[in-house]
């Protein structure tokens, strides 16, 4: 009997600790600011409008209702934006050094850890480079969520759009 109840006991711990299906959680550390905030936004209406997410302790936590897929774009304080990829259900955490974001891992969903790849390819690469790069990653993974954010950053917002390269 007291098998049953530890059993019963530790399966609410267990779904009790997770994400709803309705939800999408992102939980992350960011060393060398304690204290702070930034901006969330989404490319194509998981959010409407503009959030904050607070810092505090080096620590954040920031849930949303997420019913389908979506691109979430986090803005930090040095302007510097990097993408998450949100799923119903799902829930990722960020790991970072303020002082570097350009190597910020998200780890807990494929393609996050896709832009985790790309963000790591590019790590040191010039402008010309990253264009090249995001082209190539592109035309690796056409199916890829991660690849319409990099069509859109690279070839369609940028200073200087590259149309011909983006709907090629």
């Amino acid at each position: 009997m007291s098998k049953l109840i530890s059993l019963v006991l530790l399966t609410l711990v267990v779904v009790s600790c997770g994400t709803d299906s309705d939800h999408f959680k992102i939980e992350g550390r960011l060393l060398n600011l304690n204290q702070g905030e930034f901006y969330v936004y989404s490319t194509n209406g998981g959010l409407d409008g503009i959030d904050t997410i607070k810092v505090t302790g080096g620590r954040f936590a920031y849930e949303i209702p997420c019913e389908k897929a979506a691109t979430l774009v986090l803005v930090f304080p040095n302007f510097s934006e990097q993408p998450v990829f949100a799923q119903p259900g799902k829930s990722v955490e960020i790991k970072a050094d303020a002082s570097h974001l350009k190597e910020l891992t998200v780890d807990g969903t494929k393609d996050n850890e896709l832009m985790n790849r790309f963000r790591e390819q590019i790590v040191s690469a010039s402008p010309p480079e990253i264009a090249k790069c995001a082209a190539q990653f592109v035309e690796d993974h056409p199916e890829s969520v991660v690849s319409v954010y990099l069509v859109r950053k690279y070839f369609i917002t940028a200073p200087m759009p590259d149309y011909k390269r983006a709907f090629a």
